[in-house]
């Protein structure tokens, strides 16, 4: 599977019921990815270079649920955010529960950039599409779940208007 074959079918997963399937296969995917960027940041080669910049994402990223009792901290590369803005996630619905998981992507433990990816194909192809507007507008990271990486959790109980 090539990288734009990569994350074509990374965007168009299932958006309801349990999400993603196979992460255990997709992991192995994304670390080689993250393999592959790394000899591309130390290559001799300047596009390679340039590529690696595109893909690598470091600096606070979000990870909102709705309805989440529990976070699983299950290692797997899972989609964040990087908007400051949540309500730019089209599926986002500010006046429901939902926790929001804010974790640092680092220069030694980074993410994968999608807006970086289509804007480093783009750069080739004016023309390049990958997902929607609406979907580019969340600028999704791919990141592990990963406990060590944690900032912070902030859970968001909206009270039911009919109850008093």
């Amino acid at each position: 599977m090539n990288l734009y074959e990569l994350f074509q079918m990374w965007i168009n997963h299932p958006k309801k019921g349990s999400g993603r399937r196979n992460l255990d296969n997709t992991d192995e995917c994304w670390k080689k990815v993250l393999q592959d960027i790394r000899n591309w940041e130390s290559s001799e080669d300047k596009n390679d270079n340039d590529f690696a910049k595109y893909l690598l994402y470091t600096g606070k990223i979000r990870r909102v649920h709705l309805d989440l009792n529990e976070v699983n901290y299950n290692n797997h590369y899972v989609s964040w955010t990087s908007t400051e803005n949540l309500e730019d996630l089209y599926w986002f619905n500010s006046s429901c529960d939902h926790t929001i998981i804010t974790a640092e992507a680092t220069k030694d433990n980074p993410g994968i950039s999608i807006k970086g990816f289509i804007e480093a194909m783009k750069s080739d192809n004016k023309n390049f599409e990958l997902n929607s507007p609406a979907i580019r507008a969340e600028q999704e990271v791919i990141f592990p779940l990963q406990e060590k990486s944690i900032i912070s959790i902030e859970r968001i109980l909206k009270l039911n208007r009919n109850e008093k």
